[in-house]
């Protein structure tokens, strides 16, 4: 599938001034900043390295794991280019569905597009088990309790101000149906994700580390799992 950068301006600065801290350390022989240096330029490549390729490996476990029976209806939050989307519905039998929605910013995935996301599924031919729409996380066009599972990656992050998170996890509950289950990947905000969960009364909750295909630089991509 075509892959995309996440957040493509963070990469660009961290190995842009890495590479001009390098050249000043070296002409100045000062250890202090090839230090700092390096340690942007290594920051650099981990993020181009989780958002090329570690963040589909970390898609593709978390998939494996779900119990996801053919006829599940999931939703998809943030779909981007639709990398969680397409493992799903490779999963599911019609009448199994997997929706996807986005606002579509480019600014938070180079070629973010509800069209070449449509091209993609399309290629792979699941257009049968996918649907894409424009939506808001935050108010979700969705009747109550209408998804077995709802599903982020490196998504809800982008949502702000916190009070507009919270409100997305709370719409994200409201869709689910009883004993549905929530996935979140994401490198920020995984606390307030979890007391929101709690406060909404979800109790069946864990959070785990990806580890090294899922390091954002010096940001550590989790997991969480809840469970309503």
């Amino acid at each position: 599938m075509k892959k995309g950068l996440d957040a493509p301006l963070v990469p660009v600065l961290l190995l842009g001034f890495g590479l001009v801290a390098l050249v000043t350390a070296l002409s100045s022989h000062d250890l202090i900043n090839l230090i700092f240096s390096l340690i942007l330029l290594v920051s650099g490549v981990l993020y181009l390295y989780t958002s090329l390729v570690g963040k589909y490996k970390i898609i593709t476990t978390v998939v494996s794991q779900m119990a996801l029976p053919p006829n599940a209806q999931v939703l998809d939050l943030g779909t981007g280019h639709g990398a969680f989307l397409m493992e799903i519905a490779k999963k599911l039998k019609v009448p199994g569905k997997v929706t996807g929605i986005d606002i579509w910013h480019q600014s938070d995935q180079s070629n973010n597009a509800l069209a070449n996301t449509q091209r993609l599924i399309d290629a792979q031919n699941l257009t049968g088990v996918s649907q894409l729409t424009t939506a808001n996380m935050t108010d979700l066009p969705f009747d109550d309790e209408s998804f077995d599972f709802v599903v982020a990656s490196v998504a809800i992050h982008n949502v702000k101000p916190a009070s507009a998170r919270a409100k997305t996890i709370s719409e994200a509950y409201r869709v689910l149906k009883p004993t549905g289950e929530i996935i979140i990947i994401d490198i920020e905000h995984v606390a307030q994700y979890r007391q929101t969960l709690q406060q909404l009364g979800v109790t069946e909750l864990t959070v785990s580390n990806a580890g090294v295909n899922g390091m954002y630089g010096v940001m550590m991509t989790k997991i969480l799992r809840a469970r309503k």
